[in-house]
């Protein structure tokens, strides 16, 4: 079956009576998404975007959310929906759409995915190579759908006329198996990654599987 694959980077955070900033397990920024016919597959339908957008690079149109779910009775389900751009210099939302992916996991699974994810910190500097810079990878069962374009203001920084409206919900779905790659190596370093691809995963730290 093919699989929705999520690829992104955690957000930081900041951990009660601890110094530093550590990776924040719950939510982060989607890198590439998209699905995979196989193990082995390249991404492919990956979401469209619009030829050009009203806004730079300081904003972020793509996230992930993890949370526990206790009711739910499979392992867990997947929310896409479409959500606000967001702003980090202005520390706001803006008036066009990117999207979210939520996934709710079972009691259970989310509290291994807690503890396969870990405390850890950010690297001192940026130019640590060897260090984790936060990249996962969530891999879900699921044939392929369709994503809305983004769409909004083309002055999406004008609060005295809303153009996005009401958000839409894009898909949602139960989810009875889950994989979860941390892109690290079993000492926690950053291991080079290519795609959503299986191969040179040699010495990778094993990833987490849950299933119903």
């Amino acid at each position: 079956m093919p699989s929705l694959v999520v690829i992104g980077r955690l957000d930081a955070w900041v951990l009660e009576d601890r110094e530093g900033l550590f990776f924040n397990p719950i939510r982060g920024r989607i890198d590439d998404l998209g699905f995979c016919s196989g193990l082995d597959q390249a991404i492919s339908h990956r979401p469209p975007r619009p030829e050009s957008v009203p806004y730079d690079d300081w904003c972020n149109d793509r996230f992930f959310y993890v949370q526990p779910d206790d009711r739910n009775r499979s392992v867990g389900t997947v929310e896409v929906r479409e959500t606000l751009v967001y702003d980090q210099r202005m520390r706001a939302e803006i008036d066009f759409t990117g999207f979210i992916v939520i996934l709710s996991l079972q009691k259970d699974a989310y509290q291994a995915y807690l503890d396969y994810i870990g405390e850890v910190r950010l690297p001192a500097t940026l130019s640590d190579q060897n260090a984790w810079d936060g990249r996962i990878l969530f891999r879900v069962p699921s044939y392929p759908f369709e994503f809305p374009m983004p769409r909004g203001s083309s002055d999406p920084w004008e609060i005295r006329k809303d153009v996005v409206g009401r958000l839409k919900l894009i898909k949602r779905f139960a989810l009875d198996e889950i994989e979860i790659q941390a892109v690290r190596d079993e000492q926690g370093r950053r291991v080079k990654f290519d795609d959503a691809s299986r191969e040179e995963r040699y010495g990778w730290q094993p990833a987490l599987s849950r299933r119903a």
